[in-house]
């Protein structure tokens, strides 16, 4: 691993960490490097929620405190998180390597869109934006101002 990145050599095994969403693993997950490099690359994350139980109680903390995944026989909706690692930054609370990620969100769900539809993997894409209603069949309707809250841990008394 650690000659794949000084190198910048193709490195297909790369590890793939785990994000928690639903106090579980993402279900499924992929990435795909950029220009053969270990580090720059592509991720898309997945967990299956049961469509019954999106409709059933999404309003409420049990719902997304809840760790079951659906079974194989569920209907299910995929909620997904993609990032694109643009290169190398060190985490200064435990002084690690990890990967630097692009501020764009946009741009890579965009990205991550155009290759499932290339691929044949989704159709019939709507992009929604803050406030609008969800035209799809068994999920809620969600509000959001778009602002994303910042804050300092305090120090401990």
């Amino acid at each position: 691993m650690a000659r794949a990145f000084v190198l910048n050599e193709p490195y297909p095994s790369a590890p793939f960490s785990t994000l928690y969403l639903f106090g579980r693993g993402q279900d499924l997950g992929f990435q795909q490097a950029i220009h053969d490099s270990p580090r720059k690359r592509h991720h898309v994350r997945f967990w299956a929620k049961s469509l019954a139980e999106v409709e059933a109680n999404v309003d409420t903390a049990s719902f997304w405190l809840n760790t079951d995944r659906p079974t194989d026989d569920d209907r299910v909706l995929w909620v997904g998180a993609g990032t694109k690692d643009t290169g190398f930054s060190l985490t200064r609370l435990t002084f690690q390597f990890t990967h630097a990620t692009h501020s764009d969100t946009d741009a890579e769900r965009d990205y991550i869109i155009n290759e499932l539809r290339k691929h044949g993997v989704v159709e019939n894409v709507i992009l929604y934006r803050t406030g609008d209603q969800l035209l799809t069949e068994n999920v809620n309707h969600y509000i959001t101002d778009g602002e994303v809250a910042v804050a300092e841990l305090a120090e401990p008394a």
